[in-house]
């Protein structure tokens, strides 16, 4: 009979227990990374949306005082614009999580959200005291050229 060198007993088990940690970590980042990409694309889409709301806040009484341009954008009217993005964002139920910025000019509507994003794996492995980035989108939309 022969006799074993040295017990090998559990080595599987380990590389087991090595492997499944080495998943779940996989697991937990390919999820944050993917819904932090998500939330990313959700800022996007609604600073563009606002922006796009703000854009057609045209100036009625300078268009129907003196007639719309020759060459040229339409003329905003900045205040109008600014909150038709604001309001744009408060109907899509955005404006309370977010810090929002607008700026107007006469031509151009420039929106910026900032969210600060609690990923969802890094904050459950945590416990809420770390796994936040704070993620950033702006649009910004022009009026039309009439020619």
């Amino acid at each position: 009979m022969k006799q074993r060198l040295r017990d090998d007993s559990g080595t599987v088990l380990l590389l087991i227990i090595g492997l499944t940690v080495v998943v779940a970590l996989l697991v937990a980042v390919v999820t944050d990374v993917t819904a932090l990409y998500l939330q990313r694309r959700e800022l996007i889409s609604a600073a563009d949306c606002a922006a796009l709301a703000g854009a057609q806040a045209v100036n009625e009484r300078e268009i129907y005082t003196n007639g719309l341009p020759e060459a040229g954008p339409v003329p905003l009217d900045r205040l109008n614009a600014e909150a038709a993005a604001r309001q744009y964002l408060v109907d899509a139920g955005l404006s309370g999580r977010l810090d929002v910025r607008v700026e107007a000019t006469s031509t151009t509507v420039t929106v910026r959200v900032d969210v600060t994003y609690h990923l969802p794996a890094a904050s459950r492995v945590s416990l809420g005291l770390a796994g936040s980035v704070p993620v950033t989108a702006s649009a910004t939309a022009r009026t039309a050229v009439i020619r």
